[in-house]
């Protein structure tokens, strides 16, 4: 492994991770990106030099160079790397590098990887397995996304986004859905699911190969291990799916057992099939029942994953990722079931314009159990606005088949809005995969000095 790294946007969820590592390995490691946050710092603090946006400058010879995919080739430190000959890495590359000879136990998919790779690393954990991990999302037990350990198994949450994913070898995987989504990469969806298809048939063991059987497109291509879902032609199966407030419970049926009142702290239909595939992968890899049950009820769960970001004034906030309307639908029904008869609120950013395009359609009754929705400028994420493409499109879409109320604000008027209508007992959601996560933050803070709502 190289001694000196230069991360290219070092900020990101996985290239930090990354970067975490390879300060564990004692490696220098310097970067940059166009602004801070509190990944940068926690770097900073294990003795990263990171410089605030992009310059050739900042790009030196001896540096190996690790960029993502969302860093393009006109990027001033890509084209000086390319320039001064630096050997140059994809992350998914340095990822392949730092799992090496451990025995990989990858999560893919279109929906919910980071939940149960964040799990499966969990659970590994209080198995005293000493796993090394690398996944999407703040673990928010250890504040960590990922994590080098002595132990033999590597958990990795592996991007179908980009198709890097096909460059795994795993001893084990989780796939836990294929959903329509990155056309813009793949350019059709029988492209997406031949990657799958790929991916799959390079898993090593296929006794520790677990696919979601409720999927219709992982369903149909009838791969090799084993399949898990609520359908009884499941090989893995939940059955008595119940949510109580902010936990579920469910049992399991596998292999002519049975399971019984298996628990998890997070809520929703969509997690309780996240911790069926760990606990059929987990029991697999010959972890002790007892000790996958214990892991479970301490799991505290993933930042940004409906995360609760404080309770002012009566006000519940919630933080969620999601900002595919499959993802959208699962977590606000699961917040629906949890607070009940509370007014909901909720604040969406779509992400991405070729994403909003996409997924044009799919975006009706998808917030139908709310009270009422804000919805945002698209956050571009790099990408530059596509002629026809807008917010507009959502609020069209849903106005014609729901009832609930929708309203456009930019991101400086929601919560001088808000604050005129919030009342004790409501609820407010935050979706979406861009810089909204900093609102989520700013209502609690407003609220807190407030003090009061009356």
């Amino acid at each position: 492994m190289t001694k000196k790294c230069h991360f290219i946007g070092i900020g990101g969820i996985g290239m930090s991770g990354l970067a975490r590592m390879l300060l564990e390995n004692q490696s220098v490691v310097t970067g940059s990106d166009l602004r801070s946050n509190s990944l940068i710092e926690e770097l900073q603090t294990k003795g990263a030099k990171v410089n605030i946006g992009h310059d050739p400058k900042f790009v030196t010879p001896e540096s190996t160079i690790v960029y993502s995919t969302g860093i393009t080739k006109d990027n001033p430190e890509y084209r000086a790397a390319v320039e001064m000959n630096c050997p140059m890495l994809h992350r998914s590359d340095l990822l392949k590098a730092l799992i090496g000879d451990s025995q990989l136990l990858g999560v893919s998919g279109t929906h919910g990887k980071t939940t149960t790779s964040s799990l499966l690393a969990h659970v590994l954990i209080e198995s005293q397995m000493d796993p090394s991990y690398s996944v999407g999302g703040v673990m928010l037990q250890r504040g960590l996304n990922a994590g080098k350990g002595e132990g033999k198994y590597f958990v990795a949450e592996l991007d179908e986004s980009d198709g890097s994913f096909t460059k795994f070898f795993p001893h084990g995987a989780i796939i836990t859905s294929i959903g329509s989504d990155h056309i813009d990469h793949y350019g059709s969806k029988d492209q997406l699911i031949g990657s799958f298809k790929q991916f799959v048939d390079q898993v090593d063991n296929e006794d520790h190969l677990f696919w979601c059987g409720d999927n219709m497109y992982l369903k149909a291509m009838s791969p090799k291990g084993a399949s898990f879902g609520f359908c009884e032609s499941c090989d893995l199966r939940a059955v008595n799916y119940e949510q109580n407030g902010w936990s579920l419970s469910y049992d399991i049926h596998f292999r002519d057992k049975v399971y019984p009142n298996v628990t998890l702290p997070l809520i929703g239909a969509h997690n309780a099939l996240n911790s069926l595939a760990v606990f059929g992968l987990s029991l697999s890899i010959g972890i002790d029942e007892g000790v996958i049950r214990k892991a479970f009820d301490s799991f505290e769960g993933v930042k940004r994953r409906c995360e609760k970001k404080g309770e002012e004034c009566g006000v519940m906030v919630i933080d969620d990722y999601a900002h595919h309307p499959t993802e959208i639908s699962f977590t606000l029904n699961a917040i629906r079931q949890a607070v009940e008869e509370r007014r909901i609120f909720v604040v969406f950013q779509p992400h991405r314009y070729s994403r909003t395009r996409d997924c044009l359609g799919e975006f009706g009754g998808v917030f139908d159990e709310a009270d009422e929705v804000i919805i945002t400028d698209i956050y571009g994420a790099g990408e530059s606005p596509i002629p026809g493409i807008s917010h507009e499109d959502i609020i069209e879409e849903n106005e014609q088949i729901s009832d609930v109320p929708f309203r456009h604000m930019t991101e400086d008027e929601i919560i001088p809005n808000l604050l005129n209508e919030l009342r004790p007992h409501d609820v407010v959601v935050t979706f979406g995969a861009g810089n909204i996560t900093n609102f989520s933050k700013q209502l609690v803070d407003v609220l807190k000095k407030k003090g009061s709502l009356l």
